[in-house]
């Protein structure tokens, strides 16, 4: 177990701090991992989903690859390369970019109460360790006053939360700051959504790999990616045979067994690849396309059965809903294209 102790100690929101288990700061409403809504409650569950990272520590020893060992930039900086600051509420999401995007997650007025660290967060070492790792994040991203104006404008803070006070939680938590005592995460700052995908992607999640958020919504955007890949390629194919075709011309070329070798060899090449190319293409789409057909397939009976249960099987005994629910699941598949 860690350092039992919240970062700051000072409380710095307009709120009072006899609110019973903090309800009043919470979400309304909170989607579990079985997509069932509910209202959220202060306990270690909800916290993982608001904290842990588990899906960046899985590829830890890969991160180098994504991002450098370094706190984040200001808000104010990421203005200035021309980066949107997207609201995100996974912690997952937390600090990723993407195309001119990124994303950070707001900073909630529970996680600035010190009694709350105590109720909740400081028995855990896990959350302990995000918990002061999305702070030691904050106080990066929120270094001057154009920051914290930033900030508010994107609704980044609580509303209650003052300049002073921002400046006086920054200062205790940065007093006797340990990179030691926060997630392995935190020690990176910026990550790249591209490479995280790539790196998922290498170990296993093919078609899927880290977030879909940034990525292709539509096969027919994947496809257009891909061949517009194969026609810059091709470009170069044409350049180098149009080459050939004027070395065929020059009698000392002709004389060359090595440059007629070659200028036979790329030719059938040529000829070749770009089929070989246009049917991969086509089989990973396809692979992609019966594997996310699967997934949903199996999602289905898996929600469906576990709201038969709920409902006490009025939806299993619902034929017109059974041909609704597959017609739904047919055109959300075919809508990709």
């Amino acid at each position: 177990m860690g350092d039992l102790r919240a970062p700051f100690s000072t409380r710095v929101l307009e709120q009072s701090p006899e609110q019973q288990e903090f309800i009043s700061q919470l979400p309304a409403s909170h989607r579990t991992k079985e997509d069932q809504i509910i209202a959220p409650e202060a306990d270690a569950k909800w916290l993982g989903g608001e904290l842990l990272v588990d899906k960046i520590n899985f590829i830890q020893d890969h991160l180098w690859m994504c991002g450098r060992p370094m706190p984040p930039r200001p808000l104010h900086y990421q203005i200035v390369i021309s980066r949107e600051i997207t609201i995100t509420e996974s912690p997952e999401l937390h600090l990723l970019w993407s195309n001119h995007r990124i994303f950070i997650k707001p900073l909630p007025s529970w996680l600035l109460e010190p009694e709350f660290w105590k109720r909740h967060i400081l028995q855990d070492d896990d959350l302990a360790r995000c918990a002061r790792g999305f702070i030691y994040s904050y106080t990066a991203l929120i270094a001057y006053p154009s920051d914290f104006r930033l900030a508010q404008e994107k609704g980044l803070l609580p509303s209650s939360l003052t300049w002073d006070g921002w400046k006086c939680v920054t200062k205790e938590t940065l007093q006797d700051h340990d990179m030691a005592m926060v997630n392995p995460r935190y020690w990176y700052g910026e990550l790249r959504l591209g490479r995280l995908n790539k790196v998922y992607r290498l170990k296993g999640a093919i078609f899927r790999g880290y977030s879909k958020v940034g990525g292709h919504t539509v096969y027919y955007d994947l496809i257009a990616d891909n061949f517009a890949v194969l026609a810059t390629l091709l470009g170069y194919v044409v350049i180098v045979l149009t080459s050939l075709q004027v070395g065929l011309g020059v009698d000392r070329l002709i004389e060359n067994t090595a440059f007629m070798d070659f200028s036979y060899g790329f030719t059938v090449f040529s000829i070749i690849a770009p089929l070989i190319a246009g049917v991969g293409i086509f089989l990973f789409i396809l692979a992609m396309f019966i594997s996310n057909w699967i997934v949903t397939k199996k999602y289905e009976e898996k929600r469906f059965k576990e709201m038969g249960r709920k409902g006490r099987g009025q939806t299993r005994a619902c034929p017109l809903h059974r041909r609704k629910a597959k017609l739904s699941t047919t055109m959300n598949l075919f809508s990709r294209f």
